[in-house]
């Protein structure tokens, strides 16, 4: 039998031109961040007396956002394919009181009690992602809803008094213990970066990612498993959302069941500056990474300085907008149809487009 084995056609010139032109737009947008983040961290360092602490420097800072940071790993996962998690924050509200709870009253191991609450995190994002793919609910409407049960879940299991109080190895580890002069939270949060960008960036799971969000009905022609990829994409924010939960519970000794309400407007803000784009199918989880530091730092800096922190989720507000305008222009420079965009995010909850997709 003689195998033949046709080739491949290739790209339009015009296509391999606006592909290359998209990459070169998202490099340059994450080394302007960079440079936003090193002169904003001179700026403060100049301009606020006490920014750096009291000499524990500056990579001690980053401890108060880490937690931030991982919601906005997971956020980004599931933006790229063009679909939104609102569950999150109070996600990591629950994760720590689920394991505040397991060591305070059921007496299990503490890092046992961990692995359970990451465990129930991931439960958490497959019923997501079931009820999205399967019963084709926009995921806007099912993670809000999600957000308000867990919400409840968390203040009832938390009761009057929130637990505290944590073995001395957990604090160190997860907490505000340090490896020399770097925090662990730091490492924590860098392993994870390196992983979901690699992932991303060079694995066929972060290809469908961004071809189901840039174009859903291509995606499932070549071949994706679209139900089965965009599962996976809720199921790893929960686990983002639960370890985040981990951290804020060793950094502060407690578990409390409102920490997650102020944490999920900043990871959605530091994604949206990253770069990626808030319809799906374009980003760089570099960007996220680098985004993460100088939302942050802005953060920091301005409660260092005497700021409220009304004023600094003011601010982090302004910032979203300010970041999506600022893409939507540049967008509109490049000779993309903006509006053809939303329209096709709109039609991912239409009944045209399911029709479309059924198999």
């Amino acid at each position: 039998m003689i195998d033949l084995k046709l080739p491949r056609p290739a790209a339009p010139a015009a296509t391999v031109a606006r592909r290359a032109d998209t990459r070169r737009r998202d490099r340059n947008w994450v080394l302007a961040l960079v440079l936003l983040l090193v002169l904003e961290v001179l700026y403060f360092s100049v301009t606020v007396s006490g920014f750096f602490g009291n000499g524990s420097g500056l990579l001690a800072l980053s401890e108060q956002f880490l937690d931030v940071g991982a919601i906005a790993l997971g956020e980004a996962v599931v933006i790229l394919a063009g679909e939104i998690d609102l569950s999150a924050g109070t996600l990591s509200s629950l994760s720590g009181i689920v394991m505040a709870v397991l060591w305070q009253q059921q007496h299990v191991e503490i890092w046992v009690a961990v692995v359970i609450a990451l465990v129930l995190s991931g439960v958490i994002g497959a019923f997501n992602g079931l009820v999205i793919t399967f019963f084709k609910v926009d995921s806007l409407l099912v993670t809000l809803a999600t957000q308000f049960i867990l919400g409840a879940v968390a203040t009832a299991l938390s009761g009057s008094s929130p637990p505290y109080g944590f073995p001395g190895s957990f604090v160190s580890i997860a907490g505000t213990g340090t490896i020399g002069p770097i925090p662990n939270q730091l490492v924590v949060f860098a392993v994870l970066a390196i992983g979901v960008a690699v992932a991303v960036s060079r694995t066929r799971m972060g290809r469908s990612l961004a071809l189901i969000g840039y174009n859903r009905p291509a995606g499932r022609y070549s071949g994706i498993r679209i139900e089965r990829t965009v599962l996976g994409a809720f199921v790893f924010s929960a686990l983002m959302a639960g370890v985040s939960g981990i951290l804020v519970s060793g950094l502060y000794n407690a578990a409390r069941d409102d920490i997650g309400n102020s944490l999920l407007l900043p990871a959605i803000t530091v994604v949206v500056l990253g770069g990626v784009d808030i319809f799906g199918g374009r980003g760089r989880i570099s960007g996220v990474i680098v985004a993460t530091f100088v939302l942050g730092f802005l953060t920091q800096g301005l409660l260092v300085a005497g700021d409220s922190s009304l004023s600094a989720t003011m601010v982090t507000g302004i910032l979203l907008i300010v970041c999506l305008v600022l893409k939507i222009g540049l967008d509109r420079r490049a000779g993309l149809d903006v509006r053809a965009m939303l329209r096709q995010r709109i039609a991912r909850t239409s009944g045209p487009r399911r029709a479309g997709e059924a198999s």
